[in-house]
């Protein structure tokens, strides 16, 4: 059972964020899963990489919509994912230091209360924002977001099983 069920009150109602929210999700879910089961943990330090790399990815285009649609608090939300970034670094040193499972269990439940806290905490202030300024919209008609790719290049995010 996945530690992560995505619901519709999770949305910000952006088809690409929310999108980019549900690989969150999916890479979180991928280690506890693998924790579970007993996968390696050079194998999970891997899952855990991309989900340093993707966090990354999403905020870049959180962060250029903001600013694209004129967001009043978008250097606010800057800086709150610069101090996630760093948090979500820190927890990915005490997984890869990590030799017992309850740590690593507690680690991946922290990495699950980021997740939430973010989208349906701060991410929930601007969805008024982005859908009173028809992002979905404007975004159907893009191939990219100014620049920002819509999707990580082909081997930024290595496929593991399971992982696109």
């Amino acid at each position: 059972m996945p530690l992560i069920v995505w619901t519709d009150q999770m949305s910000v109602e952006v088809k690409l964020l929310d999108n980019d929210h549900k690989k969150l999700v999916l890479l979180i879910n991928q280690l506890h899963d693998g924790l579970m089961t007993g996968r390696a943990k050079l194998e999970l330090e891997g899952v855990f990489e991309d989900l340093v790399s993707y966090a990354r990815v999403h905020h870049a285009q959180e962060e250029h919509l903001l600013i694209e649609s004129g967001y009043h608090g978008s250097a606010a939300h800057k800086q709150e994912h610069e101090s996630t970034i760093e948090r979500v670094v820190e927890l990915q040193m005490r997984f890869r230091n990590s030799e017992e499972l309850a740590i690593e269990l507690e680690v991946v439940n922290q990495l699950r209360d980021w997740l939430f806290s973010h989208i349906q905490g701060s991410d929930q202030e601007f969805v008024a924002h982005l859908k009173a300024k028809e992002v979905n919209e404007l975004l159907a008609t893009r191939k990219t977001l100014d620049g920002v790719a819509r999707n990580p290049p082909a081997g930024k995010l290595k496929k593991r099983k399971g992982v696109w």
